[in-house]
């Protein structure tokens, strides 16, 4: 009796500790949505879960190695102290920019706007293959599909190939590898930005620092005969949306806040740069706020809806789902089509209507698992691109295609 008094009375206090520890590192997950499909032409190719467990990590699950230790979407609390004390450095000499006027050079490029390439990896964890397959079905008929895969991890390829070829014709699919292809999982924070030039129209694209280090911005820029161009501050295109009027929009928080708006403006194309208060989630405004179209946001707070109708915006309320990480702001908008995670909740035929009350043709893909790991949701795992010519990508720096 003694034995098993002593055990339960360590056991309960562990019990406790865990569940505090839980409770206290909740914040740094992400609060965005899931991916559980609404399409009737998917609905029969994948099969349907409800109540969906969070993924384990294990080796026989997403063939990591032994040696492979699975990212997670936001920073580590070294990672996040590293950047605060580089951009914190770099901004020193923000009194310095006065003396000269710096105007824009380009003008942002929208998510609304005609897309070319929807860019996302191999890579399907957390349930994420309903979401990229949605993305790549609703790509117009000259849009192409290109696909990052790591050249160590071959099933990810085929496996990719099976998939996306249920949903868009061969022909419009180009895979291109990359050992660093794990690391631009959240495509949308490891890719670099598009930009249109003001002078001439031509396409561009921006690289910042990324915590994971996904250095294939020259790749990405050359793939496409686009100018790159570099700032030297940490930043995440998960925390940037704009529209093609230069009005962009971010959540000021952490390293974030030491970017100036100068940097913006000459590099994005801010002419008007929005900074929102913190609310959750790991600070990305794609979390809560994304245009539909110039002058009309969607968001599911109603502290930002309030603010950005007060900066001459037209602002739409969302319903906030009832899980702690869930949202329907990060969604994918290509051409007037909509891909909106979804979570198998009440409120879930609400968000849809309110997508097609702002003009677009919305489908779900569930993002159950994703979001509530803490991963993200559909906008933030891929990454869109004008119809601008495409090189070949053999010609592109640190790229070797397969296909």
């Amino acid at each position: 009796m003694k034995k098993v008094f002593y055990a339960v009375i360590i056991v309960i206090p562990l019990i406790f500790i865990y569940d505090s520890s839980l409770r206290k590192n909740s914040s740094s997950f992400r609060d965005a949505p899931a991916d559980l499909p609404n399409m009737e032409e998917l609905k029969n190719l994948i099969p349907q879960t409800q109540n969906l467990p969070t993924p384990s990590l294990n080796k026989e699950e997403d063939h990591t190695s032994s040696q492979e230790i699975p990212l997670t979407m936001g920073p580590s609390a070294d990672q996040k102290a590293k950047m605060l004390a580089h951009n914190g450095k770099k901004s020193k000499g923000l009194k310095l920019e006065g003396l000269e006027p710096i105007k824009a050079v380009y003008r942002p490029f929208a998510d609304y706007e005609k897309t070319g390439y929807l860019i996302v990896t191999s890579e399907f964890r957390f349930e994420s293959k309903q979401a990229k397959m949605a993305a790549a079905q609703i790509l117009p008929p000259s849009g192409k599909l290109i696909v990052i895969t790591n050249p160590n991890r071959s099933w990810e390829k085929d496996e990719a190939l099976a998939a996306f070829t249920q949903v868009i014709p061969r022909d419009r699919i180009k895979f291109a590898e990359t050992v660093q292809a794990p690391r631009a999982f959240w495509a949308r924070d490891a890719m670099p930005v598009p930009v249109i030039s003001k002078e001439n129209g031509s396409f561009a694209v921006i690289d910042a620092l990324y915590y994971h280090e996904f250095n294939q911005d020259s790749m990405i820029a050359g793939m496409f005969g686009a100018k790159l161009e570099k700032h030297d501050y940490y930043f995440e295109g998960g925390n940037f949306m704009a529209n093609d009027k230069g009005v962009c929009i971010m959540v000021n928080h952490g390293q974030h806040t030491l970017i100036p708006d100068s940097v913006f403006l000459r590099y994005y194309g801010c002419e008007k740069m929005i900074r929102l208060p913190f609310a959750d989630g790991i600070g990305h405004i794609d979390e809560h706020v994304r245009f539909v179209s110039a002058d009309t946001v969607l968001t599911d707070l109603r502290e930002y809806k309030d603010l950005l109708e007060k900066e001459g915006l037209k602002a739409k309320l969302l319903p906030k789902p009832s899980g702690p990480y869930e949202t329907y702001v990060n969604s994918l908008i290509i051409e007037g089509k909509a891909v909106v995670p979804v979570f198998n909740r009440q409120t879930d035929a609400e968000a849809l209507r309110i997508y097609e009350e702002a003009g677009l043709k919305p489908q779900g893909a569930n993002s159950s698992s994703l979001s509530n790991s803490g991963q993200g949701s559909v906008h933030c795992i891929t990454m869109t691109y004008p119809p601008v010519p495409l090189k070949e990508l053999s010609k592109a720096l640190n790229l070797r295609i397969i296909d």
